[in-house]
């Protein structure tokens, strides 16, 4: 492989691995935000790429072979999606969506590292392509915020009925809390 050739692929990796789930606009992240590398995360981001990025595997075997130490960054920024994405398993309408999001946008930003080195006519077809992958990005994010408005306005209305039985229960919530308090001053003095 030319040197050329695999700056290329780390840079397609590196941009693939990268891509955040977190808004497409996002840029790759900081080392010293991202978790200390580890065996058990790199097994852990590993299985991640294996399910969901498998093309992914054979461009990280040879930055392992080629760059440890920027093979080690990218498993790390892998480890790191792996986790977000695990944190939102509760939610499964939000997860998958996120998902999609970091795979369209590690594709899009793999594409558009091998525009570098296309010629004006692959150049233009993959401009298309990614014109519509922004497209899709656009409308994957606009979901995202679509359900955390959902979200959100289901805890609003569970926090204004909770509100509104409070107010409704003023003597009797004033009763039970003054006689919680005589009693704790009570305990307090036996003691």
């Amino acid at each position: 492989m030319s040197a050329s050739s695999k700056s290329m692929v780390a840079v397609a990796l590196i941009t693939f691995c990268s891509g955040t789930a977190a808004a497409a606009s996002t840029p790759i992240v900081p080392e010293n935000v991202l978790p200390r590398f580890t065996e058990e995360r790199e097994a852990a981001a590993l299985c991640f790429l294996k399910k969901n990025a498998s093309e992914l595997l054979g461009l990280l075997e040879r930055l392992k072979r080629d760059n440890p130490t920027r093979y080690q960054q990218e498993i790390r920024a892998v480890f790191q999606v792996a986790e977000m994405l695990a944190d939102l398993e509760e939610d499964p309408q939000r997860h998958d969506l996120e998902l999609q999001i970091w795979k369209l946008e590690s594709k899009a930003h793999s594409l558009a590292a091998r525009m570098q080195v296309q010629g004006e006519v692959e150049r233009r077809v993959t401009e298309a392509e990614l014109q519509k992958m922004a497209r899709q990005l656009v409308e994957l994010d606009t979901r995202v915020l679509e359900l955390k408005a959902e979200q959100a306005e289901k805890e609003l209305s569970d926090i204004r009925e909770e509100l509104s039985k409070a107010k409704g229960q003023v003597s009797d919530r004033t009763k039970a809390r003054f006689d919680s308090l005589v009693e704790q001053g009570r305990k307090r003095r036996k003691s």
